[in-house]
């Protein structure tokens, strides 16, 4: 009869770390720490200490966990897993650790042969650049520019990058020329799991500032809708008893104005 190999007591104990983790918080959280430096990681920890655990280790041992797992939502976090994985554990809402991460990113230098993470556009203007070969450099990336005052000034806005494209070499090097820093350096969350809800990336990266605008504005937009089709809702039905009220006091002062008639 063949015997199941022997795992090593460090991965099954790493394993049932993990499976605790996923019982023990509200979110969990996979990440994805591949070409982040150890020093930014260890700042990201520093301020998030208390609020949030980070648990390192293999990929294997990560899957076999999630696969572990009786928690059906859990184990979909597996297609969410990348090259270098590692987890995050906190009762904090999904929303509230994606933006926690999001602020804690730097901005960053393009290197050749990384993806970007969305267009990348070579702004219209002045350059501190005399004329000389960066003409040529910015010709051939297909920028238009031309020598104004004695300096190189771009005419138009230009794409140079697509999202999701591989960055080149020359367009790194003129990325780093006009001092554009496109590329984000901090811990990149793939997907998190809040209860039974699993929210990709770029359903967590909103603007909170303009969402809560754009339900002030819904609200605004409804309002008028009940007005003006009274539909009696509470909202709409004291508004227009205000207004009621102030049209009869409108009347009443009117008819106060009036002068008595004579004799009356």
């Amino acid at each position: 009869m063949r015997k199941e190999p022997k795992v090593a007591e460090w991965k099954a104990s790493k394993v049932e770390q993990i499976k605790k983790a996923f019982d023990a918080y509200k979110t969990s959280a996979i990440i994805d720490v591949s070409n982040l430096p150890a020093r930014e990681l260890q700042k990201v920890r520093k301020k998030l200490r208390g609020a949030v655990d980070f648990v390192f280790a293999k990929k294997i041992l990560i899957l076999k966990a999630i696969e572990q797992s009786k928690n059906a939502k859990i184990k979909e976090l597996a297609m969410h897993i990348g090259k270098e994985p590692a987890l995050m554990f906190t009762n904090k809402g999904a929303f509230e650790l994606f933006r926690s991460l999001k602020e804690n990113r730097q901005a960053a230098l393009a290197k050749p042969g990384q993806t970007s993470p969305s267009d990348i556009y070579v702004e219209a203007g002045p350059t501190p650049f005399t004329p000389g070969p960066v003409l040529t450099e910015l010709a051939q990336l297909k920028i238009k520019a031309k020598v104004v005052g004695g300096k190189i000034e771009i005419q138009q806005r230009a794409l140079l990058v697509k999202k999701s494209d591989a960055i080149t070499q020359q367009a790194a090097s003129m990325l780093a020329k006009l001092g554009v820093t496109p590329m984000e350096i901090g811990v990149n969350l793939i997907a998190a799991l809040e209860g039974q809800d699993l929210y990709p990336a770029d359903v967590l990266d909103i603007d909170a500032e303009k969402f809560i605008e754009q339900i002030k504005q819904a609200y605004v937009d409804a309002l008028k809708l009940g007005i003006g089709r009274e539909i009696m809702t509470k909202e709409v039905a004291e508004y227009l008893l205000g207004k009621a009220e102030r049209e009869a006091k409108a009347v009443e002062k009117l008819v106060n104005a009036q002068p008595a008639q004579a004799g009356g």
